[in-house]
């Protein structure tokens, strides 16, 4: 048997994580005395592995026209454009820019105008907003030139958004994906027993490694979980319950910056990246329940 002191445990499991010292001496109490390579009974470390965003959020219908509202109103406000600053007066230069420009219609007697009258000054009806045309270069640029070439944004949504693939990295890329792994018919966060002392975020660290990839590179948030679910008998209790002879599952944050996730366990039968919504709609409504407010909405 391997003897170890009650503070000796609750100092390597937690990795000098004070608000958790207290739960753990509970749960440590009755197993001070542990066999090597066994399992420390009651204690689990999970992992709430995310995909932080790719891309800026998706902007709502309002967010839109409020930002739209300041660039027109900022375009309509601006000075007039100084052609005198960049073009030489006489210039070949100054005469396609002239020549380039869409200029208003000036004021004339006896016309009526359906948009009001023109405010005119420098060649510009300051009622609108100044829309400046750059000549183009014609034959005296190549037209492999990379820099004349307009820009090309790619699509927001991606091939595996439009395959519906939910094992895919490269999906919802303005949203925050979690890891999601099926065992034993349920959908849950990956969850590692501790087999000997050690701290919980390296226990589970090496159990995500040891059911996926090896080549995954994920960065710990803390060393300190950020919750824990209670069990009796394979049953999750109320985050309110006092039993004190209960399992405990500790949840550590990480993110995954590189690599992907691939099976390498037969425990594991399926594994989803999934957003907040998702989640909710695929574990128990009691597992969400007190787990969802960890999950961002963005």
């Amino acid at each position: 048997m391997l003897e170890m002191g009650q503070s000796e445990i609750e100092h390597s499991i937690t990795g000098y994580s004070p608000p958790f010292v207290e739960v753990f001496t509970m749960s440590v109490r009755n197993f001070a005395s542990v066999a090597a390579g066994s399992e420390l009974a009651g204690i689990s470390s999970a992992l709430l592995l995310s995909r932080i965003p790719l891309v800026t959020p998706d902007l709502h219908p309002f967010e839109a026209a409020y930002y739209n509202y300041q660039n027109e109103l900022k375009r309509r406000l601006m000075w007039t454009f100084p052609k005198y600053y960049y073009f030489r007066k006489g210039t070949v230069a100054e005469r396609e820019f002239v020549q380039a420009q869409k200029y208003p219609l000036f004021k004339r007697p006896g016309v009526w105008f359906p948009r009001g009258v023109p405010d005119l000054k420098h060649g510009r009806d300051r009622r609108f907003k100044e829309e400046v045309t750059l000549p183009k270069q014609q034959e005296r640029a190549d037209e492999d030139d990379e820099l004349s070439k307009p820009v090309v944004f790619n699509s927001r949504v991606t091939a595996a958004d439009e395959a519906g693939d939910l094992t895919s990295l490269e999906r919802r890329l303005s949203r925050t994906l979690y890891l999601l792994i099926k065992t034993k018919g349920a959908w849950k966060f990956p969850s590692f027993p501790l087999v000997e002392p050690k701290p919980l975020h390296e226990a589970a660290e090496q159990g995500l490694r040891e059911i996926g990839s090896v080549n995954m590179n994920t960065w710990t948030v803390s060393n300190t979980p950020t919750a824990v679910l209670k069990y009796s008998n394979g049953k999750l209790l109320d985050a309110e319950t006092q039993e004190k002879e209960v399992e405990r599952e500790y949840f550590i944050k990480s993110h995954i910056i590189g690599g992907d996730f691939q099976i390498s366990s037969s425990d594991v039968e399926e594994f989803r990246w999934l957003t907040k919504e998702e989640v909710e709609q695929t574990v128990e409504p009691q597992y969400y329940g007190q787990l969802g407010h960890l999950l961002s909405t963005v």
